[in-house]
């Protein structure tokens, strides 16, 4: 007893020294709650998160970061506004895709699973997640830097938009071995009802911009959608409006998992593939238009001084005097969720009775592809640990796992990903980025 709290105690440290989630547990046998990236996975004891800790995962990843945006010149740190920076040294950092941010939290208020019957394994979970993007066409950014001093007298910059949602989810799952029908043949899923928290979808169409000597005239077409939200016309501002039921929804996930005996150093291949969120959530209430027709005066910031939040705020005033949107309800929308995918093959293996396993994972996350190698070992039945290498995707990334699962009492696990090491005194990234995070704490019984 006191090995497992002395051991516990120093898993929950663990996770301070780490800043961020891997897919490590994929390919652990007895990982505890592997079944969310696939819902054929089962584990091999009865479980019951601790409410809010069971399970917290975060997804990050942008192909952008402060470098593309802030310069050093002469000592000093300029933005790319400035005069002191050319445009070609500016142009040269954007990335050659229109550059994004996107992320994904889920958290667990409750959950549990236990064995049923001989080959059969169920779940539940109530939960809450949020999924945000924001993509910004490389025009607009080309625009606010050559916009005064390029030959061009009108732009056209198309596509800007950004999405936001949140939602309850309250899901149940069933996991069942299929050998009667094929030998080693395993399929789950997992049925998902959704309750909408807050939505907002917003996507400028056009902005059309002539240039007249020192003055920008701006014309803007576009839409928005809102739930869950109030707006001020007199500060021409919009709130949000707290937690409320404001939508239903569903979704199910589906998950398979084969294995292929072998006679030799490796056991067998082990063979899987799942797609998770595939539903959608109807919300009640929607911004209709939002247009505008009107000029402001723009001459660039000056350096990184102590005025620059004085300049940021006198260009967001301006900007808001631009857009003043129709707001309106109109008819409810749909919020279709982000899918991901997982598709893997691993092959376990025995080193001086060390059970350890080599996979290759696909995934799909937060809108993008990926391909992990993975090594895992476990050097006790009660302990695992996974280092990992994603080595296609937005950008190289390290992983590692750790899983703290004893027969009863307290399981621990963490994971994490990283990739932009160079972070600035506040934690932001100086490039691109992934960063991912997973930590849960859960009672076994």
């Amino acid at each position: 007893m006191k090995r497992s709290l002395f051991s516990t105690l120093l898993l929950l440290a663990l996770p301070l020294l780490l800043c961020a989630q891997s897919r490590g547990s994929y390919f652990f046998e007895n990982s505890l709650l592997r079944h969310k990236l696939n819902p054929a996975f089962a584990p091999q004891v009865r479980y019951v998160s601790v409410p809010v800790l069971g399970s917290t995962s975060v997804d990050a990843a942008s192909n952008i970061g402060l470098g593309n945006f802030i310069f050093q010149y002469r000592n000093k740190s300029y933005p790319f506004l400035s005069e002191q920076i050319d445009a070609k040294t500016f142009l040269n950092k954007l990335p050659r895709r229109d550059p994004y941010v996107a992320e994904r939290i889920e958290t667990d208020l409750l959950g549990g699973g236990m064995p049923v019957g001989e080959s059969g394994y169920a779940t539940v979970s109530l939960s809450l997640e949020e999924s945000g993007s924001l993509t910004v066409p490389n025009s607009l950014l080309r625009f606010a830097k050559l916009g005064r001093t390029a030959d061009t007298e009108a732009w056209d910059i198309e596509d800007l938009q950004g999405c936001l949602y949140g939602y309850a989810s309250l899901a149940a799952g069933y996991s069942h071995d299929l050998d009667w029908l094929v030998e080693g043949l395993r399929v789950g899923a997992r049925a998902k009802l959704l309750v909408g928290i807050t939505a907002a979808q917003a996507r400028i169409d056009r902005i059309s911009v002539r240039m007249e000597e020192d003055l920008f005239a701006v014309n803007t077409l576009g839409s928005g959608k809102l739930s869950g939200f109030g707006y001020d016309a007199a500060d021409n501002r919009f709130s949000w409006r707290g937690f409320g039921l404001r939508g239903l929804g569903t979704a199910i996930d589906l998950g398979a998992e084969y294995g292929l005996p072998l006679d030799g150093f490796f056991e067998g291949i082990n063979f899987s593939a799942s797609v998770t969120d595939l539903g959608f959530i109807w919300f009640n209430r929607r911004l209709k238009q939002v247009s505008t027709d009107a000029s402001f005066a723009f001459s660039g910031f000056d350096d990184l001084g102590d005025g620059i939040s004085e300049q940021v705020a006198a260009l967001t005033d301006e900007l808001q005097g631009l857009v003043r949107p129709d707001v309106s309800d109109g008819r409810g929308f749909v919020q279709t969720l982000t899918p991901s995918i997982h598709v893997g093959a691993d092959a376990p293996f025995y080193v001086l009775a060390f059970r350890m396993h080599a996979g290759l994972l696909y995934y799909r996350a937060v809108g993008h592809d990926n391909l992990m190698a993975s090594y895992g070992i476990s050097p006790f039945e009660w302990l695992n640990l996974g280092l990992n290498w994603t080595f296609l995707g937005p950008t190289g990334r390290f992983g590692f796992y750790a899983e703290y699962i004893p027969k009863k009492y307290i399981s621990v696990f963490f994971g994490m990903e990283r990739a932009g090491y160079r972070r600035n005194s506040d934690h932001l990234a100086i490039r691109n980025f992934t960063d991912s995070f997973a930590f849960g704490i859960n009672v076994l019984l």
